[in-house]
């Protein structure tokens, strides 16, 4: 008797909009060769939809100017996705219309599994970079509170980081400046970062006392394509500097 199995493929050509989809029945037994493997149609619906999906991973981007590698206590490529974030917060605060901005940004270095090439980025390129489907949160936390977000990037010595300048000294974070000003224990201040991070990713549980929680609904990754897009058709491409936001105290 001869099982069978049904082919599913599905072509979008943006985020979550699902644009074709076509199903096939093909019998799962020893004339298989002869009857799919062999079948133009079958052949036919695969490149159909794998020259569709190379079409749209290799799009280009952005451009950079130099190679950019994620390391400790910070980092060129770092820096960037976190900067790209904080960006991406004031925009979605903005647009919003919600009565604060974002004033920090934090990304785990696990999260940025490749570098990238100095040269054309494409869509490929930072799903690469950004394979994971972590979203995007804010949240709001008291400087008081925030002190053991410190702590954690401390002990890790270092991760990606926006808005906030922290010296690390033996196990402690000293001058930290928020905005350029002094860490002020009873201000709220809000941090964007992703779901993985807020809800105890990567070892990070001092998220837990915060005063507000915001869900962005958009992937990490989706917003930095979007984000680098934007810029480049600009005429600006992806791009960072080492400013000694994360430093070790002498």
């Amino acid at each position: 008797m001869a099982t069978y199995f049904l082919l599913v493929i599905a072509c979008s050509t943006q985020p979550n909009q699902q644009t074709g989809v076509n199903d096939s029945i093909f019998s799962v037994d020893s004339s298989l060769d002869q009857q799919a493997l062999k079948d133009t149609a079958f052949t036919n619906i695969i490149n159909k939809y794998k020259v569709g999906l190379d079409t749209q991973m290799n799009e280009l981007v952005s451009v950079t100017d130099e190679a950019m590698m994620s390391g400790k206590p910070e980092s060129l490529l770092s820096n960037y996705v976190a900067d790209a974030m904080l960006s991406i917060g004031n925009k979605y605060c903005l647009d919003n219309k919600l009565d604060h901005g974002v004033d920090i940004s934090i990304i785990n270095n696990g999260g940025l599994r490749t570098s990238l090439p100095k040269g054309n980025i494409t869509t490929g390129k930072l799903f690469e970079l950004l394979p994971f489907e972590n979203k995007l949160v804010i949240v709001g936390m008291k400087g008081s509170d925030l002190k053991n977000v410190l702590k954690y990037l401390v002990a890790r010595h270092g991760e990606g980081v926006g808005g906030i300048k922290i010296g690390i000294k033996g196990d402690e974070a000293v001058d930290v400046k928020i905005g350029g000003k002094k860490l002020d224990l009873n201000k709220v201040y809000h941090i964007i970062s992703i779901d993985y991070l807020v809800n105890g990713g990567d070892g990070m549980s001092s998220f837990d006392k915060r005063e507000n929680f915001r869900h962005m609904h958009m992937k990490l990754r989706e917003a930095i394509i979007n984000h680098a897009k934007f810029l480049y058709k600009s005429g600006v491409g992806i791009k960072a500097e080492l400013d000694g936001r994360i430093y070790y105290e002498k």
